[in-house]
Order: C-alpha cells, then sequence, then structure tokens
C-alpha cells in the first residue's frame, strides 16, 4: 500500500470526498453507493477501518441504523425479504427496550455520528430509557441537530460539540440545549402556533447562548436584542413570525444597545412595522449588508420612515442590498421624491420595492440621479 495512505489526514480527505460525492448524487433517495463503498472501506485492512466507520455514521436519518447494531434487533430492521431504506422504517412500539448490554452495542458507533436528524416516524426513543438514566451524553461528538417533531424531546442528543440547532420548537428543548451545549453557533427555530409568554421565553433561551453566529426565530425581546448586539461573532438574524407584535411600550424605552459589530444580514417576515422601525434605531450596524423585510401591511410613509431610520445608521456606507415586500398595502404610487430616500446608501446594488397595486415610475432623469449619488 503506497506511504501517503498511512497518513491519517489523506485517508480523511479520501473517505470524504466519497462520501459527499455519493450522497450528493443520492440526496432525496436512500445513500445506498455510500453506505457500501464506506463498508468497504472499512473492511479493506485495519488502517481504512477507524476513518471509514467515521465516515459511515457520521450522518445520521432517525436512530434506525444505530439501533440495527443490537443483535436482538437487526433481523427486525434488516428483514431477508427488503433491504433497508430511509422509507420504510420498521414500527419498534411493542419491542422492549434496551438491556444494559443492548446499550452498549447501540452506544458502538454512536460516537462517531455528527449530523442527526429525527425523523417524524420514528418510534423508538422508549427503547433508550437504560441509557437515558446511565450515559450522560449519548451522542459525544455531534455537531447538527435537526429536530422538526415537536413530539421528540431533544434532550438524548445534548452533546458538548453541538454547533447547530435545527427545532419545531419547544422551549423546555431549547432551554436544556442553549444551559448544556455551550458551543452552539447556528439555531433555526419553527412553529405554526403561538404559545403563551413566547416572547419572553423565547428571548430566556436566547441570552443563554453566548457565541452564536446565526439565529432564525420568531420575534424577541429588547433585552434579548441587546445580548445579540453584542455579540462579536453574530453575521446573520432572521425573524419570522407575522402574528406577533411587541408593543409600542416595549419599543419607547431607551435601550443603550451595543454595536451589532460583525452583523452582514438582517431579514423580518412580520405583522407591522412598527418592531422593525423601532428596533433599527437603537444602534449603528456597521457591518450590514443585506436588509430584507417583509409585512402584511406595510404603507408607503412606513417605508419611507424606515428608509429614513436606516439612512441615520452606519450601515449607509455598507448595505449592498435592500428589499421591502407588503403582502397587502394601500400604497398610492409613490411621489418622485421619495425614491431619492433611498439614494443615500452609497453601496447599494439591489433595491427591490415591492408593494400591491402600487407601480414606481423610474424615469431617466430620476436613474441618472440615483447612479450618480
Amino acid at each position: 500500500m503506497y506511504r501517503a495512505l498511512h497518513i491519517c489526514e489523506i485517508l480523511l480527505e479520501i473517505f470524504a470526498h466519497v462520501n459527499t460525492v455519493l450522497r450528493d448524487r443520492w440526496m432525496y433517495h436512500q445513500p445506498k453507493s455510500a453506505w457500501k463503498s464506506l463498508a468497504a472501506l472499512a473492511v479493506t485492512c485495519k488502517t481504512f477501518y477507524e476513518p471509514a466507520m467515521n465516515e459511515l455514521w457520521a450522518v445520521m436519518f432517525g436512530l434506525t441504523p444505530l439501533l440495527g447494531c443490537v443483535t436482538r434487533l437487526h433481523p427486525i430492521i434488516y428483514c431477508s425479504d427488503r433491504e433497508f431504506s430511509l422509507f420504510t422504517h420498521p414500527s419498534f412500539q411493542d419491542i422492549k427496550p434496551l438491556s444494559e448490554n443492548e446499550g452498549r452495542q447501540f452506544l458502538r458507533h454512536a460516537a462517531r455520528v455528527r449530523s442527526i436528524d429525527v425523523l417524524a416516524r420514528d418510534d423508538c426513543y422508549h427503547l433508550l430509557s437504560v441509557l437515558k438514566c446511565r450515559v450522560p451524553c449519548m451522542f459525544p461528538r455531534l455537531l447538527s441537530l435537526r429536530n422538526r417533531c415537536s413530539e421528540t424531546r431533544s434532550d438524548i442528543f445534548l452533546s458538548p460539540t453541538l454547533r447547530r440547532c435545527d427545532l419545531w420548537v419547544a422551549y423546555g428543548d431549547l432551554k436544556v440545549i442553549a444551559t448544556h451545549c455551550a458551543a452552539l453557533e447556528h439555531i433555526s427555530l419553527a412553529n405554526d402556533w403561538n404559545i403563551e409568554n413566547e416572547l419572553s421565553l423565547l428571548s430566556d433561551c436566547v441570552r443563554l447562548c453566548k457565541r452564536l453566529v446565526t439565529l432564525s426565530c420568531s420575534p424577541l425581546d429588547l433585552a434579548a436584542w441587546k445580548h445579540l448586539s453584542n455579540l462579536p461573532t453574530l453575521i446573520e438574524v432572521e425573524i419570522d413570525k407575522r402574528k406577533i407584535d411587541p408593543s409600542s411600550l416595549d419599543l419607547e424605552n431607551n435601550f443603550d444597545f451595543g454595536p451589532f459589530l460583525n452583523l452582514t444580514a438582517l431579514s423580518f417576515n412580520v405583522n407591522t412595522a412598527a418592531y422593525i422601525t423601532g428596533l433599527m434605531q437603537y444602534s449603528d450596524f456597521p457591518s450590514l449588508k443585506q436588509f430584507k423585510i417583509e409585512v402584511n401591511r406595510l404603507s408607503w410613509a412606513e417605508a419611507e420612515r424606515l428608509a429614513h431610520v436606516l439612512s441615520k445608521c452606519k450601515a449607509r456606507h455598507t448595505l449592498e442590498q435592500i428589499e421591502m415586500k407588503g403582502r397587502a398595502s394601500d400604497v398610492q404610487d409613490p411621489p418622485r421624491s421619495s425614491i431619492i430616500h433611498f439614494c443615500c446608501f452609497t453601496q447599494l446594488r439591489i433595491l427591490w420595492l415591492d408593494f400591491p397595486r402600487c407601480c414606481i415610475h423610474l424615469g431617466n432623469d430620476l436613474l441618472l440621479e440615483c447612479m450618480s449619488s
């Protein structure tokens, strides 16, 4: 065997490439080619075993493949009359929980898992009761968790290495994760119902995160925004929830915000513009390049007011893209002078204004004035 193949870093690059190419090819189908190729590499020789197995178990769609390592469950999962598939999972409802010895079989490769996508049809979590009581961390190398199943608790996936969390929101879940996973950098939260005290619950959880890089969630209170404004790691925030309208009193307090030093992208999809306008006046956003809003009802006066607030920030020297969209509007055709409000953004490359039944007339003189400003 070539000497280069005895170098661990080179093997890791080769096996990662094999895994990536074959998984991309089977993106929306079962990635059998990747699994089979990596399994074949693992049994080639002792040198290949560890790096190949690490890649084989790196990305999991559900926990069923790991349960296949348990001798008692293997025949149930890998039936002789069909191959295991991501789309045809067996039912574990009537199966007894794992014993202590079977728990060790399950954990054999769990330490290799770096990404888990929890599947809605998984009904196997009762099998892990013995591990929940005796093992502090089932997935010690886990980097990414995607759990869009509101019925499935995420506490079994707690790992000090967790960096990315994509949840169908359960605030008990999030608080536990934020408390125990100090390395969290990317959080994406979604729900389709209103929860009592949602604003304060979510904001309290976000304030526990000290290393955030990207955040996508429902609106936050100003205390949470103040916390985010002082995070030098933060580069992107997306706020998406149309039914929450913070009271005007919340937006009139004189908050001393930090600079949002490295925030480059900010977007809102909310019910009214008051939340956005009130927030933007509290900081300078010196690195902001992309600003997008989609509001249920947005008047042209509100759009002008928001543009005016933006023009007072340091963002006027950095913004490259501004998008404003109203889903419903009583806007009449805006006067020519109103477009000039956007000429103060010296780096602006893209301006997208979308108001239903509204026509913005761009004459040659206006375009010339905008280009020369």
